[in-house]
C-alpha cells in the first residue's frame, strides 16, 4: 500500500468516527464587528453634556445608517446578523446628478396638480390647529398659492358650489371640508373681481347660510372651531395673482364679517326645541374677536348681549382676551377723548353682569395693568387710566374696590399719581344716574386749566346746585384713596364760600383735622334753609353740636366758643333785650341746645359734662329774661341722675345745684317734689345695694 493511498484511508475513516457537529464558519470582518461593538459598549466615557443628539446630528447619523446598508467592506453593518442575506445588491445601482432647480420647481407643480382644493382642505380641517407652516405636509409646496391649487376643479365646481350655497343648508352630516371650501371658493370669486371693493356679496351670501346652519342646532362647538380654522387658513394663504397674503386691515374685516354671523347664528342655537349655549364655541370666537386689529367693541358687545351671566365663567379666557386687548389699546391711544369714548363702549358690553361675584376677570385686568408698570412699549399712565375708568362705570363695582384698584395702581415713588382731573371723572361717572346737571360740570371741569382746582371746581358745582350729599361723597372718595390734603383744601374752600351761622362750627371742625365733619355741618345748614325757620329751631342744629361734641379731638370748652356765648355788661344787655329780642331768643335757644348735646354725649365724662352744661346754665341766668329753658333744665337733669340710674347715690353737690336752680325756675314746690323723688331713688338704692352685699 503506498503513502498516498493510505492516508486518504486515514482522513476516511476520521471522519466516519468523529462526532456529528454542525460546522459555522465566521468571516473575520463578522468577528472584528463583534469585537468592535463589545469595546463600544464596554468602556466608560464621562459626558457632561446631553446624551440626545440635535436635529443635524440625528440626520447625520440616519443617513449614516441608510449608507451603510449600501457600502462594501463594512467592519460594522446597521443590520443584524440574520439579516445579512437581504442586503441590497449594489451591483445593481447607479448614480445619478442631482436634480437642477428648475426640475424640482417642474416636479412639486406636477405633483401638486394632482390635489384638488377640497382635498386640500378636508386634511386643514380635520386638524385642529392647522398653520399655514404645516399645509406643505399634505402635499402643498411653500411657494404654492391656494387659488392655484386645482385650478380645473375649481372651474369645474363652480356651479356646484353656487348652488350649494344658495339652495341648500349643512347640517352635521356635512362634511366639514365642503362648508369651508365653498367660502373660500366664493371669496375667491369676490376677490378676483375688485379685490379692493368694501362689498363682498358671494361671500355675503356664505356667510348668510352658514348662520342659518348654525341657528338650527346641527353643529357641535368643535365642529364650529374647525370651519372657523379653515377659513382662517385659507385667508392667511396667498390668494391668486399675488405673492403674499391678503393685508391684515382687508383680511380683518373679512373675518369680521364672519364672527359676526357666527355671533347672529349661535345666539339663535336652538337643539330639540331649547335654546342651547355652546361655550366651547362663543369662547372661540371671543378670542377671535380680541385678535383683530380693529376697533372690535361693538361686535365685542353684540356678543356679550347673548351670553347668560350664569356662564360667564365658561367664557372668562375669552372675556381675558379682549380685556387684555382694550388695556393695550389704551395705552397706545394718544388722545383722551377717544380713550374716554372706547372706555364707554367697552363698559357697555360688561355692565349687565355682576363682576363682584367674578373677581377673578378684575384681578386678572388689574395684574395685566402691573405688569406693564415698567414697559416702553405702552403708556402705562394712560393704560391705568382705561382700566380705572372702565371699573367706575361698571355698576357691580362699588366706590370702596375701585378705590382700592386705584390705591395699588398708584403704589410706588416712581409711580405719576392720578389726576384731578381722572378723579373727579370716576366720582361723576360711579354717580352719573344721581348727579344732576351733568355736563354743565363737564363743561366747567374742561375749562378748567389748573389741575389742583378741579376738586373746588366740582365741589362748587355741587354746592351750588344744592347736592350736598354728593360733596360729602367726594370727600369720603378722596378720604378713600388716601387723599386728605384735597379733602382739607375743598374743605377750606367750601367754608369761605359759605357765610352763615353754621361757619364757626366749621371753622371747628377744620382746625381740629376733621375737614368731613365741617361739610357736614354746613351741608346741615343748607338743608335747613329749605324750611322757613332759623336754623337753630331746626334738627339740623342739634344734629351739628351732636356731631362737634362726639369727636374726642376737639376741646368741648372750644364748642361754647364757637357759639359766641359771651357774657355783656347788664346795660349792654338791657339795650339789647330792647332792640334784639329774636336775637336773644337765638342765643337761648342756642345754649340750650348744647346742654343738651353735652348731657347725650357718649364721649363727655359726667363731671366734664356737668361742668360744660353749668356755664350754659349761668349764661342762661344772666341773660335779660333769667329764663333757664326747660331743655336746660332737662339737660341738667338727666347729668346729674346718671350715678343714680347706675345704682350708685348720686353726687350731692350736683343735686343740691340742680335743686337751687329749679327752685329759682320753678318755685319751692316744684323743688320739694323733685327732691323727694331723688330722696327715695337713693334709698331704694341703698337696699338693693345691702342686700346685694349681704348674699342671696
Amino acid at each position: 500500500m503506498t503513502r498516498a493511498l493510505a492516508s486518504q484511508y486515514r482522513r476516511a475513516a476520521h471522519r466516519q468516527f468523529r462526532s456529528h457537529i454542525d460546522d459555522l464558519f465566521l468571516s473575520e470582518a463578522l468577528l472584528a464587528t463583534a469585537f468592535e461593538r463589545y469595546c463600544l459598549t464596554s468602556k466608560t466615557v464621562a459626558r457632561y453634556g446631553s446624551s440626545v443628539p440635535g436635529p443635524i446630528e440625528s440626520r447625520r447619523r440616519s443617513g449614516k445608517r441608510c449608507m451603510g446598508e449600501l457600502s462594501l467592506g463594512q467592519s460594522h453593518s446597521a443590520a443584524p446578523l440574520w439579516g445579512l442575506e437581504n442586503l441590497p445588491d449594489l451591483t445593481q445601482w447607479q448614480w445619478k446628478p442631482p436634480s437642477s432647480h428648475a426640475r424640482l420647481q417642474e416636479h412639486q407643480v406636477e405633483n401638486t396638480q394632482k390635489w384638488s382644493l377640497a382635498r386640500a382642505m378636508r386634511n386643514l380641517v380635520h386638524e385642529p390647529s392647522a398653520t399655514p407652516s404645516n399645509i406643505t405636509d399634505i402635499g402643498l409646496g411653500p411657494d404654492v398659492v391656494l387659488d392655484g391649487v386645482g385650478e380645473e376643479d375649481i372651474t369645474n365646481t363652480t356651479e356646484v358650489v353656487e348652488q350649494l350655497v344658495l339652495d341648500t343648508m349643512w347640517d352635521a352630516q356635512s362634511p366639514l371640508s365642503e362648508i369651508v371650501n365653498a367660502g373660500l371658493v366664493l371669496l375667491r370669486r369676490d376677490l378676483s373681481a375688485d379685490m379692493m371693493a368694501n362689498t363682498r356679496p358671494n361671500f355675503a351670501n356664505f356667510c348668510n347660510n352658514w348662520k342659518d346652519s348654525l341657528a338650527s342646532g346641527s353643529f357641535a362647538g368643535e365642529a364650529i372651531c374647525s370651519v372657523l380654522d379653515g377659513v382662517y387658513c385659507g385667508l392667511d394663504m396667498p390668494q391668486s395673482g399675488a405673492t403674499e397674503p391678503l393685508e391684515r386691515t382687508m383680511s380683518d374685516k373679512i373675518k369680521l364679517g364672519l364672527l359676526q354671523a357666527t355671533i347672529v347664528g349661535l345666539s339663535n342655537h336652538v337643539s330639540n326645541g331649547h335654546r342651547h349655549f355652546e361655550a366651547t364655541a362663543w369662547d372661540n370666537v371671543l378670542q377671535r374677536i380680541s385678535e383683530l386689529r380693529i376697533n372690535t367693541i361693538r361686535v365685542f358687545t353684540e356678543a356679550m348681549a347673548h351670553i347668560p351671566e350664569s356662564r360667564l365663567d365658561d367664557i372668562s379666557t375669552g372675556v381675558h382676551a379682549n380685556l387684555r386687548t382694550f388695556l393695550v389699546a389704551s395705552g397706545c391711544t394718544s388722545r383722551r377723548s377717544s380713550l374716554i369714548r372706547q372706555v364707554g363702549k367697552m363698559a357697555k358690553s360688561l355692565s349687565r353682569f355682576d363682576l363682584a361675584s367674578h373677581r377673578h376677570i378684575l384681578e386678572d385686568g388689574t395684574q395685566y395693568v402691573l405688569m406693564h408698570r415698567g414697559s416702553k412699549d405702552v403708556d402705562y399712565t394712560r393704560m391705568r387710566l382705561g382700566w380705572v375708568q372702565l371699573l367706575a362705570r361698571l355698576p357691580s363695582i362699588d366706590q370702596s374696590y375701585l378705590a382700592k384698584v386705584c390705591s395699588i395702581l398708584e403704589a410706588g415713588k416712581e409711580i405719576r399719581q392720578l389726576s384731578s382731573m381722572s378723579i373727579c371723572e370716576m366720582y361723576l361717572a360711579k354717580r352719573y344716574s344721581e348727579i344732576k346737571e351733568m355736563e354743565k360740570l363737564h363743561l366747567r371741569l374742561s375749562r378748567e386749566g389748573d389741575d389742583s382746582k378741579r376738586f373746588g371746581v366740582v365741589a362748587l358745582v355741587l354746592w351750588q346746585t344744592s347736592q350736598f350729599d354728593h360733596v360729602k361723597g367726594l370727600c369720603g372718595f378722596l378720604n378713600e384713596l388716601g387723599r386728605a390734603q384735597d379733602v382739607m383744601r375743598l374743605a377750606r374752600g367750601v367754608r369761605n364760600l359759605v357765610k352763615n351761622e353754621a361757619m364757626p362750627l366749621a371753622s371747628l371742625a377744620i382746625a381740629a383735622g376733621r375737614p368731613k365733619m365741617a361739610i357736614d355741618i354746613l351741608s346741615l345748614y343748607e338743608k335747613s334753609r329749605a324750611s322757613s325757620s332759623d336754623f337753630w329751631e331746626t334738627s339740623f342744629s342739634t344734629e351739628a353740636l351732636e356731631l362737634l361734641v362726639t369727636c374726642q379731638s376737639i376741646r368741648h370748652n372750644k364748642v361754647l366758643g364757637a357759639l359766641r356765648l359771651k357774657y355783656l355788661p347788664r346795660a349792654v344787655r338791657r339795650r339789647r333785650a330792647i332792640s334784639a329780642s329774636r336775637r336773644l331768643q337765638a342765643e337761648i335757644l342756642k345754649t340750650a341746645k348744647a346742654a343738651a348735646a353735652f348731657a347725650i354725649s357718649p364721649s363727655i365724662s359726667s363731671r366734664t359734662a356737668f361742668h360744660l352744661i353749668w356755664r350754659c346754665i349761668i349764661y342762661l341766668r344772666k341773660s335779660p329774661n333769667s329764663v333757664v329753658p326747660p331743655a336746660a333744665l332737662r339737660a341738667l337733669l338727666h347729668n346729674v341722675t346718671r350715678d343714680l340710674a347706675e345704682g350708685e347715690q348720686g353726687r350731692t353737690a350736683r343735686l343740691r345745684a340742680f335743686l337751687y336752680v329749679l327752685h329759682e325756675q320753678a318755685g319751692r314746690d316744684k323743688m320739694a317734689q323733685f327732691g323727694l323723688a331723688i330722696q327715695r331713688w337713693r334709698d331704694i338704692n341703698k337696699r338693693l345695694r345691702r342686700r346685694g352685699c349681704m348674699g342671696p
